[in-house]
């Protein structure tokens, strides 16, 4: 077999997803010796009748009670309405070419194409499993509702050669909830491009004013954006600056709170707002992972985040930053108002976290790892 072996890559491509996989792409494009990777995201090519066919699958109830308990089994309809397009481009491109080796980013793009899992060697990534969504995000009384989407992980689970975790967190959760042995299932996180990303909070800014405050966060809701809006501007509004990088609109008009729509990872403006920031916050309600905090942390910024899920494998309490309980207002601005009278102690956290980030979350690294998964599944089976 060829020492390059040829890799088929499909991923999804929503926020944190999109940003791995640019950089991934980037990885092997321009880093790595090793070429034989055709990537894709799940949707390219898609024909125009499933692009149809699919369309009531992303259609939610408007009840928000039935949504808020997956009574409208929204998320699997959705994750099947991914793997429908995923399975036909998978089935269209083992037609076109022999591959060593399938990667599929995530556990949904393999849901319908187990008889291919079966036949390429197949490695998995995934940022968090169907049980630990169903425990975070609806009551115990509909966590039933996720039973299909357990029902599908464990398929792809069992089928996979490998399965790549983002967390310790999640990793726990593929061996215990699903059974899987421990030997296939490996931890590597998502990274950031550390060559990209100039640690200029590191600098000493006691001198500059107003102090800046910074939230990314696509989903502004969910990543805790409500709260941390309220609590600035029950607090910080008159002596400091909240920056705003989301998707969703944001109606504020108080001079002190800037918000942008329209930034994309890794260009001019992103790098401006990590650069002049002096504090990272996102106090997330619900987060698989968190890959703005690394960034935050690549960029030399303390980070205050919340106590949840895979949270503390990224952030250090007292050490790069401070963690909070979710919706605890109080406490989100006692940490927020202990950071900006003690700015020396942003700067050691700040440090910190970059040289975590440099260590731990170098992407090309990371990916380094992942290229050395690809070549051991394929050239062992």
């Amino acid at each position: 077999m060829d020492a390059s072996p040829q890799i088929l890559s499909i991923m999804e491509d929503y926020i944190g997803h999109l940003t791995n996989g640019l950089n991934m792409r980037k990885y092997f494009n321009e880093v790595s010796s090793h070429k034989n990777v055709d990537f894709y995201w799940y949707k390219d090519e898609r024909e125009f009748f499933t692009k149809v066919l699919m369309r009531p699958f992303h259609t939610f109830f408007p009840n928000q009670w039935i949504q808020k308990n997956n009574l409208d089994f929204s998320r699997f309809r959705v994750q099947t309405a991914l793997a429908f397009t995923a399975r036909r481009l998978i089935a269209r491109k083992l037609k076109e070419k022999d591959y060593s080796a399938i990667h599929l980013s995530t556990q949904a793009m393999g849901y319908y194409a187990i008889s291919f899992m079966k036949k390429v060697p197949t490695v998995v990534v995934i940022d968090i499993t169907s049980v630990q969504a169903s425990e975070e995000k609806t009551d115990p009384k509909f966590r039933w509702t996720y039973a299909p989407n357990i029902y599908f992980d464990k398929k792809v689970f069992d089928a996979a050669a490998c399965v790549v975790t983002l967390s310790e967190w999640t990793r726990q959760s593929v061996i215990n909830d699903f059974k899987i042995n421990p030997e296939k299932v490996i931890t590597i996180p998502y990274g950031v491009d550390i060559s990209r990303i100039s640690p200029l909070g590191l600098l000493d800014k006691t001198k500059k004013t107003p102090y800046k405050i910074l939230f990314v966060g696509g989903d502004f809701q969910r990543k805790g954006g409500v709260e941390l809006l309220d609590v600035f501007l029950k607090s910080f509004k008159d002596i400091a600056e909240l920056h705003i990088v989301t998707q969703v609109p944001i109606q504020c008009d108080h001079a002190n709170v800037h918000v942008y729509n329209d930034v994309k990872a890794y260009t001019p403006k992103w790098h401006e707002l990590y650069s002049q920031a002096d504090l990272f916050v996102m106090p997330t309600n619900a987060e698989a992972f968190g890959c703005a905090y690394i960034e935050a942390m690549a960029a030399g910024l303390p980070v205050i985040a919340t106590q949840i899920n895979a949270i503390p494998e990224i952030v250090s309490n007292g050490e790069t930053g401070f963690l909070v309980h979710p919706g605890d207002l109080q406490e989100l601005t006692r940490k927020i108002q202990c950071l900006m009278e003690n700015p020396s102690l942003g700067i050691e956290m700040g440090a910190k976290g970059r040289k975590i980030a440099e260590e731990k979350f170098d992407s090309n690294k990371n990916f380094q790892a992942l290229e050395s998964i690809f070549r051991e599944v394929a050239l062992s089976h």
